[in-house]
């Protein structure tokens, strides 16, 4: 099927719920954690027969409109600014009288049911993970994977002056046409999970493939001089620049508009030639690793901190 006609069904089915959510998008994480929570919201109110209805003005992402800067629209968006302040992931509502009446009313004034923090819990429940999903009309049968593939691969449009952008920048690489995608993560990241060095992820291919061409999407260019350095033998393709030296969200949420643009187009064109990596090495504890390995259904995905894709 095609995207075109499988947003017309989603939409078909979406709009015939009688039940509504308003999730909103870009609050503060980074960019895969904000949209891979969307994804699973979209997934989340499917089975629980919800309208979903994104709100991503003013997200931390966005330089015009929200998603439509970058992506296609897929469904209805409410623009109301009551969102900014009174619809945000479940840990970041202080469950006191107050809010729980304020929020109440804020309900009540978009005529919704839900909002994000209603459901945040749900949606990263181990319980709602192991489930299946049957939708015929939307092509949708299996498990969480194979299930988010679906909905990622038809929803993920870029706008065609996107598309141009990342295709003209990815024709630069002159990649070949079997390589190893590769996401190693610094930054930050070492404030929420063990950071593997560059040796570990080049140990690790050595065992999975005869493959010597890596692309390498990282944030920290002492991992390229390290990998140039300890293994010539691989070709090393990337996009990080000398300069950069390890991805700060908070710092990234302090920049302008314009600065912030840059930044979320590169990482765009760095997943996008990780999704068509012949094999892809990153980590589980890395949303960039978790979108891919959904958009793929896992496969070719190896995760050097985890046996199998999962979510978190």
């Amino acid at each position: 099927m095609e995207s075109k006609d499988w947003i017309k069904n989603y939409n078909r089915l979406n709009n015939s719920f009688q039940k509504t959510l308003v999730f909103r998008v870009g609050i503060q994480a980074g960019l895969f954690s904000e949209i891979n929570h969307m994804f699973l919201a979209i997934l989340y109110c499917l089975k629980h027969n919800i309208k979903f209805v994104l709100s991503s003005a003013n997200s931390n992402f966005s330089y015009e409109k929200g998603w439509v800067d970058y992506f296609l629209p897929f469904c209805e968006e409410s623009d109301s600014k009551l969102h900014l302040k009174y619809n945000a992931r479940s840990y970041q509502v202080k469950p006191t009288i107050p809010n729980i009446i304020k929020t109440k009313l804020v309900r009540k004034l978009l005529g919704v049911d839900f909002l994000t923090q209603d459901v945040w819990n749900f949606i990263r429940d181990a319980k709602f993970h192991s489930e299946t999903f049957n939708f015929p009309e939307l092509d949708i049968s299996g498990n969480l994977v194979s299930a988010l593939q679906i909905v990622v691969n038809h929803i993920w449009n870029f706008q065609p002056i996107i598309q141009r952008e990342i295709d003209n920048r990815i024709n630069t690489l002159n990649l070949p046409a079997n390589y190893i995608g590769v996401h190693l993560r610094s930054g930050d990241k070492v404030s929420e999970a063990k950071i593997s060095s560059a040796n570990t992820y080049i140990n690790y291919i050595k065992n999975v493939t005869e493959l010597k061409e890596l692309f390498v999407l990282t944030d920290d260019y002492k991992n390229i001089k390290d990998i140039k350095q300890s293994s010539p033998e691989y070709n090393t393709y990337t996009f990080c620049e000398e300069n950069e030296q390890g991805f700060s969200e908070g710092a990234y949420n302090k920049l302008n508009k314009e600065d912030k643009k840059k930044i979320t187009l590169k990482l765009l064109i760095d997943t996008e030639v990780l999704y068509k990596s012949t094999i892809f090495v990153g980590t589980f504890s890395s949303n960039v690793g978790l979108f891919i390995g959904m958009r793929r259904n896992a496969n070719l995905w190896y995760g050097i901190d985890a046996n199998e894709w999962r979510m978190w």
